[in-house]
């Protein structure tokens, strides 16, 4: 399929570093998401001290009622933000990468219609039938790639929706128990 070992060289060296930009992304999203836990941990661990020195001075029922009401609704609002934080990463991360892949596969359609183009003019006669029939099977794996793509930015739109629904019923929740208590 390939007329000089110089394109194959290239073609493996623009999937190297089709790679290679995949690997960093991946690498970029796992130091944010190590920082974001980092830093979560780092400010649960001293909210939690002082949380544990405010309940050591409950002294009746009343007051550790009050505590325990007061405490719900920033924990709520703190896993939402947490929650949202690793949803910002995690999506953008999948959006970049999926941007290189389809690039990527853009790039080797490209490389696989050349080649059956090249193919056409090299055949002899009478292979006509099966060069129509590559096109077609070529034509038909895009079709269907296209199709599991749309579907799949159809979920991904319903989980983020379904993600900010989720967010403010929790915290919606969590400012009732407040204002009841």
């Amino acid at each position: 399929m390939f007329t000089t070992p110089d394109q194959m060289v290239a073609m493996h060296k623009a999937a190297l570093e089709s790679f290679q930009a995949v690997a960093a992304k991946s690498f970029e999203a796992l130091e944010k998401l190590a920082e974001l836990n980092l830093a979560a941990t780092k400010t649960t661990m001293e909210e939690s001290a002082e949380q544990f020195k405010a309940l050591l001075e409950v002294k009746d029922v009343k007051a550790l009622a009050d505590f325990a009401a007061g405490s719900a609704q920033p924990t709520a609002e703190k896993m939402t933000a947490y929650t949202k934080h690793v949803y910002e990463i995690t999506s953008d991360t999948g959006s970049e990468i999926a941007k290189l892949i389809e690039k990527q596969f853009a790039d080797s359609n490209r490389q696989m219609h050349a080649a059956i183009d090249a193919m056409a003019k090299n055949a002899p006669a009478g292979s006509e039938g099966i060069v129509t029939f590559m096109k077609s099977a070529v034509s038909a794996a895009n079709t269907a790639y296209d199709q599991v793509n749309k579907a799949t930015k159809q979920v991904v739109e319903l989980a983020e929706a379904n993600i900010v629904a989720a967010s403010k019923t929790a915290t919606n929740g969590a400012t009732r128990a407040k204002k009841a208590a």
